[in-house]
C-alpha cells in the first residue's frame, strides 16, 4: 500500500520522454538506466515501470543506432576521399599529354641533276642533197615514133634527140624554135622527119640559128598545138631543152 501522505508523482507528459543518452554499452548500461529510473520514480505500478523501461530501451536503441549511423556515415565519408584520392593518384591521360607521332624528316638531300659544264655544241645542219642529174636515154626509131604519136603519155621523161632547125625568128621568139627531129644523127638533113617545138633559156639558145644540126638532152612536156600559115592547125610534141650542142 502506498503512503497517502507521500506526494504523488508528477503527471507524465503526453509526449515521449526525452531520456538522456547514456554511454554506449552492453546490458549493464541498460540495467543501470532501469535502476535509476526506478529510484527516481519511486514506488509505482508495474505497468508504469514497464512503460518507462520500454521507452528507456527504445531511447538507448535509438542512441546506439545514431552512433552506428554516425560511424557508418563517417566511414563512408572517410572512404570517399580515399577513393577520390586513389582515383586522382592514377595518372589521367589527357589529349594534350600524348605527343602526336610525326615522321622524322629525312636527312638525305634532294636529288638534283648536276649541271653539265660542257656547252652544247651547235647542231650542224646538213646541206640538202643535190638533186640527182637526170639520165637521158637514147632512143630507137620505133621508140621515138611512139613518143611523137602520144607525147602526153611520156610527160616528164628524159631522152637524147637529134634535129635540124627549121624556124627560129621573131615569130618564135628568142627562147623557142621549131625543128625536125629523129632518134639519131641522120646522114642527110632531110631525113629528120618529125615536126617538133622546143623551149629553152635564151642563154642556151643564143648560138643557135636556122638549118643548124644539133644534139639535145630534152624533157618531154607533152603536146602543143599552133596555127599554120595555110590557115590550119597542127599538134606536135613539145620538148624542154636542158642542154644543146650544135653539130
Amino acid at each position: 500500500m502506498t503512503d497517502p501522505t507521500a506526494p504523488n508523482p508528477p503527471d507524465q507528459p503526453t509526449g515521449l520522454p526525452q531520456p538522456s543518452v547514456p554511454p554506449v554499452g552492453g546490458p549493464t548500461s541498460a540495467a543501470t538506466a532501469d535502476t535509476m529510473l526506478v529510484g527516481e520514480l519511486g514506488p509505482a505500478t508495474s505497468e508504469k515501470r514497464s512503460h518507462v523501461r520500454a521507452w528507456a530501451v527504445g531511447g538507448i536503441a535509438l542512441a546506439i543506432a545514431l552512433c552506428c549511423g554516425g560511424v557508418v556515415i563517417g566511414t563512408v565519408a572517410g572512404d570517399e576521399p580515399e577513393a577520390t584520392a586513389g582515383a586522382s593518384s592514377s595518372p589521367a591521360i589527357s589529349p594534350t599529354s600524348v605527343s602526336p607521332t610525326t615522321a622524322a624528316p629525312t636527312t638525305a638531300a634532294p636529288t638534283s641533276a648536276a649541271p653539265t659544264s660542257a656547252s652544247p655544241s651547235p647542231t650542224k645542219t646538213a646541206p640538202p642533197p643535190k638533186p640527182k642529174p637526170p639520165s637521158y636515154k637514147t632512143l630507137t626509131e620505133r621508140q621515138w615514133k611512139l613518143i611523137a604519136k602520144d607525147p602526153d603519155g611520156y610527160l616528164g621523161k628524159t631522152y637524147v634527140v637529134y634535129g635540124r632547125v627549121t624556124q627560129f625568128d621573131a615569130a618564135t621568139g628568142v627562147d623557142s624554135f621549131r625543128a625536125d627531129v629523129a632518134h639519131r644523127r641522120m646522114a642527110d638533113e632531110y631525113d629528120y622527119e618529125t615536126n617538133t617545138i622546143f623551149n629553152g633559156s635564151q642563154s642556151d639558145l643564143d648560138n643557135l640559128v636556122e638549118d643548124d644540126i644539133f644534139r639535145a638532152n630534152v624533157t618531154v612536156l607533152g603536146s602543143y598545138s599552133y596555127d599554120t600559115q595555110s590557115g590550119g592547125e597542127t599538134t606536135v610534141p613539145l620538148l624542154q631543152v636542158d642542154s644543146i650542142k650544135v653539130l
